[in-house]
């Protein structure tokens, strides 16, 4: 990585770990819910609001341990304090996108992070811009 450590913001959370438990959605669960919603409008035209998310947490900790699973790599970490407005639970109620749309996200923790890690070891420092 190009950072020398990763921050995690607060351990004193009350979650199973004390990290904060966020909603974390693989890139292409959330690619497909934005393409059918966009078909959505095209059949019916206006402004809906659709959450897209697994409706499961993992902790700060359990994005991290998955991570170091998929890369092979420990990652040096370090606790800071939370950030101001963190809540310790966070995640979408999408059932209005799987009513609507059909969409249901399909990845887990270990696919997203498998799929980062191969994105991020063939293109480090991201996209060209030529």
């Amino acid at each position: 990585g190009r950072l020398p450590e990763v921050k995690i913001c607060g351990n004193d959370y009350d979650t199973p770990d004390g990290t904060g438990v966020r909603d974390y959605i693989h890139i292409m669960d959330l690619a497909t819910g934005h393409i059918l919603a966009l078909k959505k409008i095209d059949e019916n035209p206006g402004l809906k609001i659709y959450n897209l998310g697994t409706g499961n947490g993992y902790s700060v900790l359990e994005m991290i341990t998955a991570f170091e699973k998929a890369s092979g790599i420990t990652l040096t970490k370090r606790t800071v304090d939370r950030r101001p407005g963190d809540v310790p639970t966070l995640y979408a109620d999408s059932s209005l996108a799987k009513k609507e749309l059909g969409w249901t996200a399909t990845k887990n923790l270990d696919d997203m992070c498998h799929d980062l890690w191969n994105w991020q070891s063939k293109n480090p420092y991201g996209f060209s811009t030529n």
